[in-house]
């Protein structure tokens, strides 16, 4: 088994990466990996590549790259960096009309 520390915080274990259709609600990936295995490096191992957008926590921040060569037409709608953080989240000033 493996561990990994986050602030005080103890892990120790497996993690699941699970990619999912966010139409229809279905599981198309499942990973798993040791605890101390950061989720930006299997962000490629679950995209299928026919996606159109992909979401994510802060863990797949800063992929846009990847994401551009595992799925071309794929919108990066993971957790940005920003003041506000609105982790990639329409609000409705942002509403297109």
């Amino acid at each position: 088994m493996h561990q990994t520390k986050k602030g005080n915080q103890w892990s120790f274990g497996l993690k699941a990466h699970i990619g999912v259709d966010a139409k229809e609600g279905t599981v198309h990936t499942v990973a798993t990996t040791p605890a101390n295995v950061a989720d930006m490096h299997m962000l490629p191992d679950l995209l299928h590549g026919e996606e159109r957008k992909v979401c994510g926590d802060a863990g797949y921040q800063g992929q846009t790259e990847a994401i551009r060569e595992a799925a071309p037409k794929a919108q990066d709608m993971t957790c940005k960096r920003t003041k506000f953080k609105h982790c990639g989240r329409v609000t409705k000033e942002e509403e297109p009309e």
